[in-house]
């Protein structure tokens, strides 16, 4: 096993989010909307745990790794800009935005985690992380929230409400949602109605709220063509040296040509020999 592999596997014990007393769901669909309210008693809570997180590359708070979080504000700022219709033309679903890959371990996560948590840095937004790789959970995983209700559970059951997935951190402006419960119809789930007032619904009511998903990858499943076709904004993750040009090829040919798509070169060296995280966008 490797440092890394450790290092998550600690975290995930590490993390036992806590539910307290529970009540009655709010899961009104005869009203069109799904019921959200800010921390409460009830709330699901997670503790990151910024000393492993920050072992494996993540610029948690006091992470004191300048170089990747400069990184990653020259990344967000374009998709702030179009999230909050400030960009050259406007987007429909600006503030929805999914980080995907050609290909499975070109860094998605990392990504998609670390640019959540850039963003919650913001003034003026607030973000809501989603793990839409509902095969995988590579997000709930790391976090130790993968037995968490999440999406899935959201799509499949009317009785569970917004309220009953969103899981609070100790950082006010980063909230979490897991992949939720395995199940055989996840694509179909992911394409539904119920997909899209859900989506709808989270884009309208939260107008300051960036969400994003940690989506699968394009190439490896059915899952991140429906999920992407939602998204307003989709990020492509590419592994220096390792993706192939033709799957890069393949993967952006699939996108909408009205949604606005980045690109991030994951696990570039430059200069000196350091390792950092170089962009483009």
């Amino acid at each position: 096993m490797s440092s890394i592999e450790k290092a998550i596997e600690r975290l995930a014990k590490s993390n036992k989010a806590a539910a307290s007393a529970e009540t009655t769901p709010t899961h009104n669909f005869d009203e069109g909307t799904y019921q959200e309210k800010t921390a409460q008693p009830s709330a699901i809570q997670v503790q990151l745990d910024y000393e492993t997180l920050s072992k494996i590359g993540y610029i948690v708070p006091d992470a004191g790794n300048k170089v990747l979080s400069e990184e990653y504000r020259i990344i967000k700022r374009p998709i702030i800009r179009n999230a909050l219709g400030k960009g050259a033309a406007p987007i429909t679903n600006g503030n929805l935005v999914s980080i995907s890959s050609s290909l499975p371990s070109e860094g998605k996560t990392f990504t998609a985690f670390n640019l959540a948590l850039s963003i919650s840095t913001e003034m003026d937004s607030t973000v809501l992380l989603i793990d839409g790789d509902v095969l995988k959970c590579s997000m709930s995983k790391l976090l130790g929230i993968e037995k968490e209700k999440g999406l899935i559970d959201l799509l499949n059951d009317k009785q569970t409400s917004v309220r009953d997935v969103i899981i609070h951190t100790q950082i006010p402006r980063l909230k979490l949602m897991s992949a939720g419960t395995r199940s055989e119809k996840t694509t179909e789930l992911l394409a539904s109605k119920e997909m899209e007032r859900l989506l709808d619904e989270l884009s309208d009511r939260y107008k300051d709220r960036i969400i994003i998903f940690d989506a699968p990858p394009i190439l490896a499943t059915s899952e991140a063509g429906v999920l992407n076709q939602h998204m307003g904004q989709i990020l492509l993750v590419v592994e220096a040296g390792q993706t192939p040009v033709d799957a890069i090829k393949d993967s952006l040919s699939r996108f909408d040509d009205e949604k606005a798509v980045g690109l991030v070169l994951n696990k570039s060296r430059e200069g000196n020999g350091a390792n950092y995280y170089g962009t483009y966008y």
